[in-house]
């Protein structure tokens, strides 16, 4: 019977040390929602720390949320799925605020790269109606990246974007 038990808890360690690295990962889906989260909060906090400014472009950034927001919420969606099977539901919303405050914070403390100016030309770009994920994801990449929550990306990989 200790030879079972012994055996048992050895399988269960190696279970668990396979299971980790892939719980941890983000595949490509949802590292494109952490890329478009992450943008979304940057442009909020910074369009709100703007707006006293000349470059205030409040007004682009609520016509840009007004066009997308069924596309925002379903990339939010991802996300709390994400936690959700890594971490169970219960955690999953508690975990989702945590890396939506993270970024806001970061935004808040007025992180200056891109600037005002560069911002409102993105807000004007993003305002001009609806666009889809992959557009949202490119223009992310381009601009703020993966955010660092989201930054281990799963080994396999079938195509990249480009």
């Amino acid at each position: 019977m200790k030879k079972y038990r012994g055996s048992i808890a050895a399988a269960l360690m190696a279970l668990s040390l396979v299971a980790t690295p892939a719980q941890a990962c983000w595949n490509n889906a949802e590292q494109d929602a952490a890329r478009i989260a992450n943008m979304n909060q940057m442009l909020m906090v910074s369009a709100l720390r703007c707006r006293f400014g000349k470059q205030n472009f409040l007004s682009d950034y609520n016509r840009f949320i007004r066009f997308n927001n069924d596309v925002l919420a379903s990339q939010h969606h991802l996300i709390k799925a994400r936690y959700a099977r890594t971490m169970g539901d219960k955690a999953a919303f508690a975990e989702l605020d945590r890396f939506i405050i993270s970024l806001s914070n970061y935004y808040g403390g007025g992180h200056g790269d891109p600037d005002c100016t560069e911002l409102e030309k993105l807000s004007k770009q993003l305002a001009v109606g609806r666009h889809d994920v992959n557009t949202l994801a490119q223009m992310a990449d381009r601009v703020v990246g993966v955010p660092k929550q989201a930054a281990q990306a799963c080994a396999v990989s079938i195509a990249a974007r480009r």
